[in-house]
């Protein structure tokens, strides 16, 4: 399921400024994101609610500051070519707090993307679940002011810091019963990066695609967890056995147009 590490493409040519606005909880898709935009020569800039000194060896630049925080985000994104901004996985909202930052940090972004006027704007969303609801108000909110737009909609991300393999750890271990019939697309963190960079490649691209990755039964993804994650001692949480019980499948037509 993981791509072999991808390669810059050959036909980005000039170091235009990408800024990534993301969590502390999701470094571990920025940085390698990071590494990939920045391999090419290009200048990112990431906006984040903590400092990061593994990005600052990279080269990139950091703001640190509110997520939520729409004026800000705005003034970071000044002479930004290409805004990318990681909404948290279905998988880290497990209470109506976490549902609430991920509302505000999606809206702000979207206001700060609008205000801003950049070139290119890569909001990344997951597939149909349970908090559908949210993702569609901010989707709303990108579409409402913020143009060219490519809308990624992804599978569940799969890796090792990744919340989907723990919460499979927990329940296998805590013998939690999960639907045997349930099917899920499921991306590698690779794979997500390589599109990424990819869109990020291309010149006024407007429209919504799919990176749903591999489609996978549930029961399988039980049998290869445990080898990724420590033996956790927490319960799974019900927010996250919800997305558990249906079907989550997304088409793959991203990974055609950005190949």
């Amino acid at each position: 399921m993981s791509a072999p590490p991808p390669t810059r493409s050959a036909s980005w040519c000039r170091p235009v400024p990408v800024l990534i606005a993301a969590r502390s909880a999701d470094l571990d898709l920025v940085r390698p994101l990071a590494r990939l935009l920045r391999s090419g020569g290009g200048e990112v800039r990431c906006y984040l609610d903590t400092d990061d000194h593994e990005l600052r060896d990279l080269g990139c630049k950091i703001a640190v500051g509110a997520l939520d925080d729409a004026y800000n985000l705005e003034a970071a994104l000044t002479n930004v070519h290409t805004f990318l901004p990681v909404l948290a996985d279905p998988f880290d909202v497990r209470t109506a707090e976490d549902l609430g930052q991920l509302r505000d940090m999606g809206l702000a972004s979207a206001a700060a993307a609008a205000g801003a006027g950049i070139v290119q704007t890569i909001p990344v969303l997951p597939g149909v679940h349970p908090v559908t609801a949210t993702f569609a108000e901010v989707e709303k909110a990108f579409d409402a002011g913020v143009h060219p737009l490519c809308r990624l909609q992804t599978g569940y991300l799969w890796g090792d810091e990744r919340p989907l393999p723990a919460l499979l750890s927990a329940a296998r271990h805590h013998g939690v019963e999960l639907p045997k019939g349930v099917c899920l697309s499921v991306l590698g963190v690779d794979d997500w990066v390589a599109v990424l960079t990819a869109a990020d490649d291309r010149e006024d691209i407007d429209g919504s695609w799919e990176l749903g990755g591999e489609i996978e039964p549930l029961v399988d993804l039980l049998e290869r967890a445990p080898a990724m994650r420590a033996r956790p001692k927490a319960p799974p949480d019900d927010w996250g056995l919800a997305l558990l019980a249906e079907d989550l499948i997304v088409g793959s037509s991203a990974a055609e147009e950005f190949a």
